[in-house]
């Protein structure tokens, strides 16, 4: 690949910060582009997006007459928005054919039924195990006996939680009611002992 030059990548920094975001996310997401091998070709995909949207706002800020300088910036914003997704709804979302969604959507479907299928699984054979890798059911209750138990803990730490209180309900075993209970404690302690065993990159993120 050929270096790109100043000009170039000085246009890509100036790309607005939604056009940039959707367009990678529909040509890696949808369409298969490797960013790794092929940023470029998303760059350019989003500058041709940024120019049209600069045309298309120029437009509607002509059809537009102004009164005051407030009312000017107030126009001009509204002409943006209005034309970045007059092009984002004309240009790049249609790259992703019905064909494509429809075939997503089987997938998804199909990955859903699988572990939907290993959670049940592991229910039947009341795994007691389960909870570490979150092959569990999720559970509204067991999501608000966490936030009354253990509401100060890290994002990791309450994923992990809820796990185990979602399964402890499925294999009928007490939960705790309170931060109080001797059982959150003795809880909290196999959650912690997990935690030390596979340390995740960052606690305070879910997952």
């Amino acid at each position: 690949m050929a270096p790109q030059s100043e000009d170039f990548r000085a246009q890509v920094e100036g790309i607005d910060l939604t056009i940039a975001a959707e367009a990678r996310r529909i040509l890696v997401e949808w369409l298969g582009i490797d960013p790794a091998t092929e940023q470029e070709q998303i760059d350019r995909e989003a500058l041709r997006l940024q120019q049209m949207t600069e045309d298309a706002a120029e437009q509607f800020e002509q059809a537009t007459p102004d009164a005051t300088y407030r009312d000017a910036v107030r126009a001009k914003a509204t002409a943006w928005r209005a034309a970045r997704e007059m092009v984002l709804e004309g240009e790049l979302y249609p790259q992703v054919t019905p064909e494509m969604q429809a075939a997503q959507e089987k997938f998804e479907a199909g990955l859903d039924q699988r572990i939907e299928e290993r959670r049940e699984a592991a229910r039947a054979a009341q795994d007691p195990d389960r909870w570490r890798t979150r092959n569990v059911r999720p559970n509204p209750t067991a999501g608000r006996v966490v936030e009354r138990v253990w509401v100060s803990k890290p994002g990791w730490f309450l994923s992990l939680a809820e796990a185990l209180i979602a399964q402890r309900i499925e294999d009928n075993q007490p939960v705790p009611m309170t931060s109080r209970d001797p059982l959150a404690d003795e809880l909290a302690a196999m959650i912690e002992d997990e935690m030390r065993r596979n340390p995740p990159q960052d606690p305070d993120l879910p997952f």
